[in-house]
């Protein structure tokens, strides 16, 4: 369903596109990578960039790349600062290293707190790793399936209301692990 009609009369002042793509690699590892673009629809006061950001220029761009394996271990990442406001910005590309060997499951933002302080990181690629680690999610989610096919419980299951093990959606699809009221009839 689509968001309601607006009130007419708006100006769009700002767009923000992300992006998100996995891919599979020959092997054992997974691509995934993140893509975000910031415009503006005014020129932009920027003294470290010439004076001016101008309409239409990119505002913010930046990608990631996570390399992750079939349980979610972080092998490699690749993060770069295409356009940003200040010149400083791309130094923290680096400190994105410090997730690698980290395993997207509960607990993974707290963990990339920890080793990426906000003062040293990146407010916008700190979002894209985010944003590229749920994506990876979905990307090796079919070769988390079939681990259940092999008789271990799906990763996903209490990860959100779909999923609740005591749910509708896991008692139909994966009855053996659903932990509601079983069904009096049956």
């Amino acid at each position: 369903m689509p968001l309601s009609v607006p009130e007419e009369g708006r100006e769009e002042i700002y767009f923000r596109h992300i992006d998100y793509t996995g891919y599979r690699r020959e092997g054992v590892l997974w691509d995934i990578e993140g893509h975000l673009k910031d415009l503006r629809t005014a020129d932009f006061p920027c003294v470290e960039r010439g004076g001016f950001i101008r309409a239409g220029e990119p505002f913010h761009e930046m990608r990631l790349r996570l390399t992750v394996d079939d349980d979610l271990v972080i092998h490699g990442i690749e993060a770069v600062v295409e356009n940003s406001p200040f010149k400083i910005c791309p130094c923290t590309e680096k400190i994105f290293q410090k997730v690698v060997g980290l395993t997207i499951c509960p607990g993974f933002i707290k963990e990339v707190r920890a080793r990426i302080p906000v003062k040293l990181g990146c407010t916008h690629l700190f979002d894209l790793l985010l944003g590229t680690a749920s994506a990876a999610f979905q990307t090796v989610g079919q070769v988390r399936y079939f681990k259940y096919c092999r008789g271990q419980k799906p990763d996903m299951i209490d990860t959100c209301l779909a999923w609740d093990s005591a749910g509708e959606v896991v008692r139909r699809e994966w009855p053996d692990y659903y932990a509601g009221e079983k069904d009096k009839a049956g």
